[in-house]
C-alpha cells in the first residue's frame, strides 16, 4: 500500500563528496532532504523512486517511436547500481544492496552502468536513510500530463495489491531561471511565477495544479521534475479510490481553499528555495485514514 511520498531535488550538490567542504549553501537543503527521507524510511523500508531520464533522446523513428506515441518510456528494468563519476567523484551507489551482497559473495565487482541522475540521487538517499530496496521508475521527460496520469494509475493499482507499506521517493528540480546567475540564463519573471505555483502545489498537495502543469511551459523554464510530480499526483489521486473516501462527507467550508481534501493527505514542506537559481523543494505527503475529516486533520495542514 501507498504509505508516504517524499519530494526531493535532483541535485548532485546534495552529496557532500560532490559539493565539497566549502559549499555551505547546500547544507539547508541537504538537511531537509535527509530529514524527509528518514521519515519516509520510518513509514516504509521499500520505496518506488520516480524520476526523469537524462539519457540522450532516442530518435523518433522505428519501433521506439511507436512506443513513445502511446505512453512514456517508463523503465522499471533499469540497472540498480551506478556511480557519480560523471559528476566528478567516483562514488558508487545502489538501489538494491542485495545486488552488492551477491557480487561480494561471488567475489565479483558489480557492474555500474550509467544511471540517470534522479536514480543516483535515489540510491544515495536510500543509503542515507537505511531503506531496504528501491524500485526505479525512469520516466520519459517528454511524457504528456495524460501519459503521466496513466503511469500513476498503474503504480497506484500495483501498490494497492501489496499489503506492506511502500513509499514514493519523487526526485526532480524546478525552474532554472530564478536568480541573476541562474543556469537557465539569468532570472526570468515567468520562471519565478511558475516556480511559485509549483512550490505551493507541492507544499499543499494540490493535485489539480500539478496535473495541469503545461509541458511546454515547464520545458521553457527548465523544469525537470514535471513528469515525476505528475505521476506522483496521479498515484495520490488514484489511491484515494482504494480508501473509499466520499467527497460528499468533507467539510464544504474547506473545499474552496483545500482542493486536495478528496485525496486526504497530510502535507508538509521542509524546504523551498533556489540557492543556485534552480528551484529546490523538499516536501512530504502522507495519506490520512479513510473516513470523515476532523478538526485535527485540518490542523495538520
Amino acid at each position: 500500500m501507498f504509505s508516504c511520498a517524499v519530494f526531493v531535488p535532483s541535485a548532485p550538490l546534495l552529496v557532500p563528496e560532490l559539493a565539497g567542504p566549502d559549499a555551505v549553501d547546500t547544507r539547508p537543503v541537504r538537511e531537509a532532504t535527509r530529514s524527509a527521507v528518514r521519515a519516509l524510511a520510518a513509514s516504509a523500508t521499500r520505496w518506488v523512486a520516480l524520476g526523469a531520464d537524462d539519457a540522450p533522446a532516442v530518435p523518433a523513428s522505428g519501433p521506439a517511436a511507436a512506443v513513445l506515441t502511446d505512453r512514456p518510456r517508463c523503465g522499471t528494468d533499469v540497472a540498480v547500481t551506478g556511480t557519480f563519476a560523471r559528476f566528478g567523484v567516483d562514488l558508487p551507489v545502489t538501489l538494491d544492496p542485495a545486488v552488492e551482497e551477491a557480487c561480494a559473495q561471488a567475489d565479483a565487482e558489480p557492474v555500474r552502468p550509467r544511471l540517470p541522475l534522479s536514480m543516483l540521487i535515489a540510491a544515495w538517499l536510500r543509503e542515507q536513510a537505511g531503506a531496504d530496496r528501491v524500485t526505479p521508475v525512469v520516466l520519459d521527460p517528454s511524457a504528456s500530463p495524460a501519459q503521466c496520469a496513466a503511469v500513476g494509475d498503474e503504480i497506484a493499482a500495483a501498490l494497492s495489491a501489496v499489503s506492506e507499506p511502500v513509499g514514493l521517493l519523487v526526485v526532480g528540480d524546478g525552474a532554472t531561471a530564478l536568480s541573476p546567475k541562474a543556469p537557465g540564463g539569468g532570472e526570468r519573471a515567468s520562471a519565478v511565477r511558475l516556480q511559485k505555483r509549483i512550490d505551493t502545489a507541492l507544499e499543499c498537495g494540490d493535485l489539480e495544479t500539478l496535473a495541469d502543469l503545461d509541458a511546454q511551459e515547464c520545458d521553457a523554464e527548465g523544469v525537470g521534475g514535471r513528469v515525476a510530480w505528475q505521476v506522483a499526483a496521479a498515484v495520490a489521486r488514484a489511491s484515494r479510490a482504494h480508501t473509499d473516501v466520499d467527497p460528499a462527507r468533507l467539510d464544504p467550508a474547506r473545499l474552496d481553499t483545500a482542493r486536495l481534501d478528496t485525496a486526504r493527505l497530510d502535507t508538509e514542506c521542509l524546504y523551498a528555495a533556489a540557492p543556485f537559481g534552480v528551484g529546490y523543494v523538499v516536501a512530504r505527503w502522507t495519506p490520512l485514514p479513510a473516513g470523515p475529516r476532523t478538526g485535527a486533520d485540518y490542523d495538520r495542514r
